[in-house]
């Protein structure tokens, strides 16, 4: 990988590098989302959120150069033509670590990202029951059906008559 001009070797595993940086970065923000959601505090949870959706625009601009990349040089762009690219341009075996690396921690965000989503979702509904009950609306008990979708079931009375 030599020359005035950078290869799409070197460019891929340029874009690699920056993909983990910014995927840890990421993943920090997701864990302060976390932790402002635990401890109810909003001003830390805007600040989680938008460091958030900064490092995820980030990840996307570098995922599309890296798309055309791939297409550029003849491969599919995903797991499979990532995989038949690195074995065509890590002849040092430099980039299958970070790859590997990308896919790990981007692996841990989702599943972040997915808890965050549960508990504000379950916040919502907590604030929507206390509005139906103070005022004094048909708060029904929720279930669930078994695609987790949530479903009403019964009628109670408005507060002012229990």
């Amino acid at each position: 990988m030599t020359g005035t001009a950078p290869s799409a070797a070197e460019r891929l595993d340029a874009l690699l590098h920056q993909a983990v940086r910014e995927a840890c970065l990421l993943e920090s923000a997701l864990e302060r989302e976390s932790q402002a959601l635990a401890g109810r505090d909003p001003e830390a949870l805007n600040q989680a959120v938008s460091g958030k959706h900064q490092m995820a625009q980030s990840l996307e601009g570098l995922t599309r150069e890296q798309t055309a990349l791939l297409r550029a040089g003849g491969f599919d762009p995903d797991g499979p033509g990532m995989d038949h690219c690195l074995r065509t341009w890590d002849e040092e075996g430099r980039m299958r670590p970070l790859w590997d690396r990308l896919q790990e921690v981007m692996a841990r965000c989702r599943r972040l990202n997915q808890i965050n989503g549960g508990v504000v979702t379950m916040h919502q509904q907590q604030v929507q029951q206390a509005i139906h009950v103070l005022r004094g609306e048909d708060s029904r008990t929720e279930l669930y059906d078994p695609r987790g979708r949530s479903i009403s079931s019964g009628a109670s009375r408005p507060i002012s008559k229990a």
